[in-house]
């Protein structure tokens, strides 16, 4: 008598494990596609930027001031006050490049940014100052540019020459009502420099 060793469950074993892992690939693809939403829960908010840039490769070191309707002042001393923040203190080509462990990384961008994270009602004066003055007395021509974030707005864009260390310039003021939306934009001077050293 002959017997018989022929059985399908090797096969059904394989084809069960295969399709399990179809499946566990399946999940998986679609957790990637659809993030969890708490991973995204730093909240990123500014109502208004204000951006002054001077050329490149000028080794000048410019300065903006801040001040808000209660009095607040934001600048390279102060870098956060109020509802403002001073995102970098840019010294010209001073911190252009820093060392990494991969080497150096260069940025000749001559830039600083503050950050309005709310709204004050009332008048903000901004102010540019040559810190110092390095470039052999050549006129640095800085453009100041003011923009509303919610919803994205070009409100003003101005250029001031600063000349010689020591100097101020009043760029612009403007006033916010509550509702946050600017409501004037003069160019009135007024000296934010805390010793009143500048030239307006």
């Amino acid at each position: 008598m002959k017997r018989n060793y022929h059985t399908n469950f090797a096969f059904l074993d394989l084809l069960f494990n295969t399709l399990l892992c179809f499946a566990a690939l399946f999940v998986l693809a679609f957790v990637l596609i659809n993030p969890s939403q708490e991973q995204n829960n730093v909240e990123s908010k500014a109502e208004f930027l204000i951006t002054i840039t001077w050329p490149e490769g000028m080794d000048n070191d410019v300065d903006v001031y801040v001040e808000d309707p209660v009095g607040h002042l934001v600048a390279f001393m102060r870098r956060e006050d109020g509802l403002m923040h001073l995102d970098r203190d840019d010294l010209g080509q001073r911190n252009d490049v820093i060392q990494t462990p991969f080497g150096s990384v260069e940025s000749n961008e001559n830039k600083e940014i503050v950050t309005l994270r709310g709204i004050v009602p009332g008048e903000y004066v901004v102010n540019v100052h040559m810190y110092m003055e390095r470039a052999n007395a050549q006129a640095t021509p800085v453009t100041i540019q003011l923009e509303k974030l919610n919803p994205y707005r070009m409100i003003t864009l101005k250029e001031r020459t600063l000349t010689i260390t020591g100097d101020e310039k009043t760029a612009f003021r403007f006033t916010l009502d509550r509702s946050g939306e600017v409501i004037e934009v003069n160019e009135l001077p007024k000296t934010l420099l805390p010793e009143s050293t500048g030239t307006l």
